[in-house]
């Protein structure tokens, strides 16, 4: 009896079961439509917003920096906070001390060194006049000479016929050309000692005035002068030569007179002895006295015919050489002088860099000593290191005594609390919205109540490399957002939320983003249509974090689903993203009963 009854009972709880299920399968569509929230579409404006975390930093910061090249310790440091007042700078208040030991040792032995070489920056110096005032007194040496063998030959032949030779023979022919000459010698030579370089013959032959003079004066004479035309008809002349010839020919013509007079004499004496009226000793005396006088003149008509042929041709020869021997000499002291000069301005040029070397070195070691002791000279908080890296690269360089610095590592920091910005970084698919210039609003976690304006300012054309060396996947883009406006209050390192007015849409339709399925590239939503959901395909715009624009596919007032009932939902889509940019699994709680509709909202934040 027992066994009867439970089967009884087995089978009757069976059938209520499958009873329920056949009703709850009839009745499953109501249901649906009951349990799901939903939203009435609505229509209106639409703001898109961009929304970012970030910290809060000073537009421009006043950094002490170790100027010291090798690593350093710190023996003393002023605390973290302390703020640095006018008085501080006025006193030139100490906000750390480095370690000065190495560097004393340094200065010390720098000193020698320097020394030495200053003294051989000044014996150089001096070498270098002592060698210009030698080759100015050469150089005068030389012009003297050559004035000198000027004027001999011009005394020589007179000015005319020695101007008329000199012009001949392709030499300065008097003291104005031959200044001329000496003065292109040496500028010539000075330029080509600032230049440093040699002109090349073509460029010389085309440039230098005095080349024909050059090539007269260093040449060998290839072609003899003949001098003895420019004797003829210069009795009249002025010179020594022109002297000489007169006196030779006076002396030939009155050995000529004397030689007529003795031959008459003897003619006379002849006719007078045939007759007895002289003796024989008589006429030997007046014989011999003619054949003297004969003989003088036969010797000055010799002297003259040598002078003529010889004497003078040799003396003018002679002169002229000297002459040109004299230009030869100017010219080799002229080049020898250049090349001393070069010799000594190129040692004074490098004992003159040397000293500049050591000088700068010095001055360096002197200005490390002192950058030792950083001072106050800006008011303000002072922070340790710098406030622009990254908190990993703040990490890894404590600042504290005893540790050590490297040469340009930032010390301490002081911001300008008067400028503050919001450093954030934009994710590339946000990236595409932000331009510079947007305006911004700015929540500070500190003050939660307060909400400040600012501006795009800066925004980067690449990627963060440090964000992307941990993450490669993740790509955001470092902006700078500007807080208008002072606010005593805040101070760096403060975290804040920046939401960028992108766009603002007016008239537009729109729903909650939670209610867009997105499927192979379209848009779905679902759509309570007399009680039952049916899915349709929208056509969707721009969107923020809560709303999305809907363009086609939906009308006002319809009411869509927030969330669908779990066995609506497709096993590959309950873990998958539901849209590009929109969040991922868009399915929010479902309300109590009684609250099926939510109010709608015009303004919202996308993060």
């Amino acid at each position: 009896m027992k066994k009867a009854k439970s089967k009884i009972w087995i089978y009757g709880g069976v059938a209520v079961a499958g009873i329920a299920a056949v009703s709850f399968l009839m009745s499953g569509s109501d249901r649906q439509a009951e349990d799901v929230p939903t939203f009435s579409v609505q229509k209106g404006r639409l703001q898109i917003n961009v929304l970012q975390g970030g910290e809060i930093r000073a537009l421009q910061n006043f950094e002490l920096k170790s100027e010291i090249e090798t690593p350093t310790k710190i023996l003393s440091l002023i605390p973290e906070g302390y703020l640095v007042t006018e008085e501080d700078v006025k006193e030139g208040k100490v906000l750390v001390e480095l370690d000065n030991s190495d560097l004393k040792t340094r200065i010390q032995d720098h000193e020698i060194q320097f020394q030495t070489t200053v003294a051989s920056y000044i014996d150089a110096d001096e070498g270098r006049e002592i060698q210009r005032s030698e080759n100015q007194s050469l150089v005068r040496d030389m012009k003297e000479t050559a004035i000198f063998a000027l004027m001999d030959f011009e005394k020589y032949l007179g000015r005319e016929l020695s101007m008329k030779i000199l012009a001949a023979a392709g030499l300065p022919k008097d003291a104005a050309e031959f200044d001329k000459f000496a003065d292109q010698l040496e500028s010539q030579a000075n330029a080509q000692l600032e230049a440093g370089t040699n002109v090349s013959a073509v460029v010389e032959a085309k440039k230098d005035p005095i080349r024909p003079l050059k090539n007269a004066i260093g040449s060998a004479e290839s072609e003899r002068i003949d001098f003895s035309p420019f004797l003829e008809g210069q009795n009249s002349g002025d010179g020594e030569a022109q002297q000489k010839l007169r006196q030779l020919e006076d002396e030939l013509l009155l050995r000529k007179s004397e030689l007529a007079v003795a031959k008459q004499k003897v003619e006379a004496s002849q006719r007078l002895a045939s007759r007895d009226f002289i003796s024989k000793t008589q006429l030997e005396n007046d014989q011999v006295n003619f054949e003297k006088v004969s003989l003088a003149g036969k010797t000055a008509s010799t002297e003259l015919a040598l002078f003529k042929k010889y004497a003078f041709s040799k003396m003018c020869a002679q002169l002229v050489s000297g002459y040109r021997e004299s230009l030869t000499k100017l010219q080799r002291t002229v080049r020898a002088n250049r090349s001393k000069m070069a010799q000594a301005e190129t040692r004074f040029q490098t004992a003159k860099r040397r000293y500049e070397m050591e000088l700068a070195k010095k001055e360096d070691l002197d200005r490390q000593l002192k950058a030792c002791m950083m001072r106050a000279v800006q008011p303000g908080l002072v922070a340790y290191g710098d406030l622009n890296a990254s908190a990993s690269a703040r990490y890894s360089e404590s600042i504290e005594e005893g540790s050590n610095v490297r040469f340009r590592q930032t010390v301490l920091t002081i911001p300008n609390m008067s400028q503050m910005g919001v450093h954030v970084n934009v994710h590339e698919s946000q990236v595409k919205k932000v331009r510079i210039g947007q305006p911004a609003l700015i929540k500070v976690d500190a003050e939660p109540g307060i909400v400040l304006e600012g501006r795009v300012a800066e925004l980067a054309v690449l990627p963060d490399s440090s964000s992307s060396r941990y993450t490669p996947n993740l790509k955001v883009y470092p902006a700078s957002i500007h807080i208008l406006g002072t606010h005593p209050w805040m101070k760096p390192g403060m975290n804040a939320k920046v939401e960028i007015l992108v766009d603002q849409l007016a008239d537009v339709m729109f729903v909650p983003v939670q209610s867009i399925e997105v499927e192979n590239d379209h848009h779905y939503c679902y759509v309570n249509e007399s009680g039952n959901l049916a899915r349709r395909s929208v056509e969707t715009g721009l969107f923020n974090d809560e709303f999305i624009e809907v363009r086609t596919g939906l009308q006002l007032g319809e009411l869509v689903a927030l969330s669908l009932p779990k066995k609506l939902v497709p096993e590959n889509k309950a873990d998958g993203p539901t849209a590009p940019g929109l969040p991922e699994n868009p399915v929010t709680p479902a309300k109590p009963k009684g609250q099926g509709k939510a109010k709608p909202k015009d303004v919202a934040t996308v993060k």
